[in-house]
């Protein structure tokens, strides 16, 4: 369920971002550097000392890419691929250029814990981040502002919508669910890589796209992240269960994708001819009565 949880904050990130028109590329490696922190800090301060210092140092690090993108107006896809190699050296400095692990190595009792006998502590987080995060997008002004950015923005900016606000609301999210599944990583398996993660961003955001979002923005939610999420967690699953080397697993979520943008494409595409197709069709419609009264004539 770990495996699920992690995953599921990383398609739950993307998935803001994807709507809000933007990417965050740097998402694996804020998760390693949480994942080092915790790690590297657990055995002197303690479980829960060192996992909010993790979170509060993967949050401050979104917050500050949203606000670098609104003030300076850049793409998020240039801005986020130097933060990604930024954290990948900052996590190799911390974790001194090798694994780090706990030295007295258990597992906390509020990762393993099991509640109604399947349910661990971090999938219940999980659930509530996507009820809370559900909630906010579809209820709240903020969250509209979210959408109106991603499928216009010109439009948005023109009616007044405030780009900064939005853009530090989804970074601050993606920071912060790095920084839990990271966490998450760490304490659960002791150990922790600055060169680990990577898998995350191509498996979020496959997520992403199969529950619903749109490449252009300004489309998605939580229910079609909640189902990407399961299905990328059921076929990891079954490739891990049939031994699949983790090359073929990279392999067929990159196939995944490109198959889901392609057929997005391809309905985009669809849907705007049949547009096109319908406009010519009244545009006729109402021309051929003003032909026909030309010709007749007034009477």
């Amino acid at each position: 369920m770990e495996r699920f949880a992690v995953l599921g904050l990383v398609g739950l990130a993307l998935t803001l971002c994807i709507i809000a028109g933007e990417i965050d590329l740097s998402i694996g490696s804020n998760a390693a550097l949480a994942a080092v922190i915790v790690v590297r800090f657990t055995d002197s301060l303690g479980a829960v000392t060192a996992l909010l210092i993790a979170v509060a140092i993967s949050t401050t690090i979104g917050i500050i890419q949203g606000y670098f993108i609104a003030y300076l107006r850049v793409r998020a896809i240039v801005l986020t691929v130097g933060t990604l190699m930024l954290l990948r050296g900052v996590a190799l400095f911390a974790a001194e250029e090798k694994t780090v692990m706990l030295t007295d190595f258990r597992v906390p009792d509020f990762i393993t814990t099991k509640m109604f006998g399947y349910f661990s502590p971090a999938s219940i987080l999980v659930i509530f981040m996507f009820i809370l995060v559900g909630i906010f997008m579809n209820y709240t002004r903020f969250g509209r502002e979210i959408y109106a950015i991603g499928g216009a923005r010109k439009e948005a900016l023109a009616a007044g919508v405030n780009l900064k606000r939005p853009m530090i609301i989804v970074f601050a999210i993606s920071g912060l669910c790095a920084g839990l599944g990271g966490v998450i990583i760490g304490l659960r398996s002791g150990t922790a890589q600055a060169l680990g993660l990577q898998y995350l961003l191509l498996a979020g955001t496959v997520a992403a796209f199969i529950g619903g979002v749109s490449i252009l923005g300004g489309k998605g939610g939580v229910i079609g992240a909640a189902i990407g999420t399961l299905t990328v967690n059921f076929l990891n699953t079954g490739l891990v269960f049939n031994v699949t080397p983790a090359f073929m697993v990279q392999l067929y979520l990159g196939v995944l994708l490109m198959v889901v943008i392609m057929f997005q494409t391809g309905s985009r595409i669809f849907d705007e001819n049949q547009r096109r197709r319908q406009i010519i069709s009244d545009v006729d419609a109402r021309r051929g009565p003003l032909l026909a009264r030309r010709q007749t004539g007034p009477p």
